[in-house]
């Protein structure tokens, strides 16, 4: 672990005890990293965690206030949300360190108010707790403290015990809360089981010249929503489950797309010259009907897209795929259902396998001309792996098959649907649970695979 500068310092002194110096003397009681510029001091603290900042207040006078310097307001209380869902009383628990929370937050802004930095400006500021609609009057100061600060990195993640809210008590958030001069330094938005309608948004994207990445997760009020031009980079729309209209226009910046959604909703894609990463449900938008129109609607990007993410859960229709050219593509991520029939599922990964290797394959009877052996994957990853026998036989099933495979990675995991935009906390229940997954596969899949190919287990103790 790293050392910060106080316990270096520390180091320091014990070391010159040691050596000989006289701790009488006064040079050697001579606070030195005190005597420094306090924009010097500023930096240290800067450099540190927000609680471990506030920390150093006790040290002498002289450092009381240099800890509100700090630019990194992030308020993430994973570790008290763990506690929370350990305990039998979680209710009670709950409201107990909610109070505690919002009156942290509190204290960090009125203190931070009083030593008058707010010509100094906050990089990032972050609440991660779980938090409604009740609570409105302290998100609404917290939002207009971060935007007098001129705040770049705003994020509001106020899940449900890490879900999301399964009541329509959501924060609302409204245009009248921002300041238009004081967007104009926001970079970053990231809204999660925040309530925001499609006009807000717009209003936003047209009154924030340098946003960049906009995040909206689990909103109710989310229904049409148009982006238009502007500087936006990556953007990231998923589970608002009523939203009907998804338009991109014109949008000369865009680099990444992430649609996640259950249900099917009108999407229009077009002029995305930059656009190179995309993940989209297979069949958004078209009820009902086949996975290529999808791609039709998607054909003015395609052979650009270095990275595609394609949702499989809920889409049944394969056949007679008309597979696009994707010339440029590095990276293909498949969101399948490991329940389904072993066979269908090998079929379903080999339709896509194609549009990595099309080369490969006869186009109209899409049929092998060599086999998956041949073909040049290195690298494969689980995600969401829960130890279903279909899961176990598709891992060995690519050890076997892919002779250029190295290494595949299973990520564990103890959530019956694999959704790490919510399942972000675990107990120490979860915890066991995905220690037994990971035991299952040593056990079941380990001493099956040819020992050229590496088994890899990544155990997570939260999503991000």
């Amino acid at each position: 672990m790293m050392e910060n500068p106080l316990q270096r310092c520390r180091s320091q002194n014990k070391k010159k005890k040691r050596d000989g110096y006289n701790p009488g003397c006064d040079e050697y009681n001579r606070d030195r990293i005190s005597e420094l510029p306090e924009e010097i001091l500023g930096r240290i603290v800067c450099g540190l965690p927000l609680k471990e900042a506030a920390a150093t207040s006790i040290l002498s006078k002289r450092w009381r206030w240099i800890w509100t310097l700090n630019k990194n307001l992030d308020f993430d209380a994973h570790q008290t949300l763990n506690r929370i869902l350990d305990s039998k009383n979680y209710a009670k628990l709950l409201k107990h360190e909610r109070r505690k929370y919002i009156d942290k937050v509190n204290s960090v802004i009125t203190q931070r108010s009083k030593t008058n930095n707010m010509v100094v400006g906050i990089d990032r500021f972050r609440i991660d707790f779980d938090l409604s609609r009740k609570h409105s009057s302290s998100i609404d100061s917290w939002i207009d403290f971060a935007m007098k600060n001129r705040v770049h990195i705003l994020e509001l993640e106020l899940f449900e015990l890490g879900g999301i809210r399964v009541i329509y008590d959501c924060y609302i958030l409204r245009k009248e809360q921002f300041d238009p001069i004081a967007l104009n330094s926001l970079k970053v938005l990231n809204l999660a089981c925040v309530d925001i309608s499609g006009k807000v948004v717009e209003w936003l994207l047209s009154n924030c010249p340098l946003l960049e990445r906009l995040k909206i997760v689990a909103s109710t009020k989310l229904i049409k929503l148009r982006i238009l031009g502007g500087p936006l980079k990556h953007l990231e729309i998923s589970r608002c489950i009523d939203l009907k209209t998804l338009k991109i226009h014109d949008a000369q910046n865009l680099v990444s797309l992430y649609s996640l959604s259950n249900s099917s909703y009108k999407f229009r894609l077009r002029n995305v010259p930059k656009l190179v990463h995309l993940f989209i449900n297979a069949n958004f938008g078209l009820e009902g009907q086949q996975l290529g129109s999808t791609f039709t609607l998607l054909s003015s990007c395609l052979s650009q897209l270095q990275i595609l993410h394609l949702n499989l859960s809920i889409q049944t229709h394969l056949r007679n795929l008309e597979y696009p050219m994707l010339i440029n593509l590095k990276q293909l991520k498949l969101t399948v259902n490991p329940k389904e029939n072993l066979n269908l599922l090998r079929s379903r990964i080999t339709y896509f396998l194609k549009m990595l290797f099309l080369d490969y394959f006869l186009d109209e009877m899409c049929e092998f001309i060599i086999e998956p052996a041949n073909w040049p994957l290195e690298e494969v990853e689980i995600l969401g792996y829960s130890g279903t026998p279909n899961e176990d036989q598709l891992i060995i099933y690519f050890a076997e098959n892919l002779v250029a495979l190295q290494k595949i990675i299973v990520h564990p995991s103890a959530f019956r649907n694999y959704n790490p935009p919510f399942k972000r906390i675990k107990n120490s229940k979860t915890i066991r649970k995905e220690e037994k997954i990971r035991d299952h596969a040593v056990q079941h899949i380990k001493g099956k695979i040819p020992t050229a190919v590496e088994l890899e287990f990544v155990l997570p103790l939260i999503y991000s």
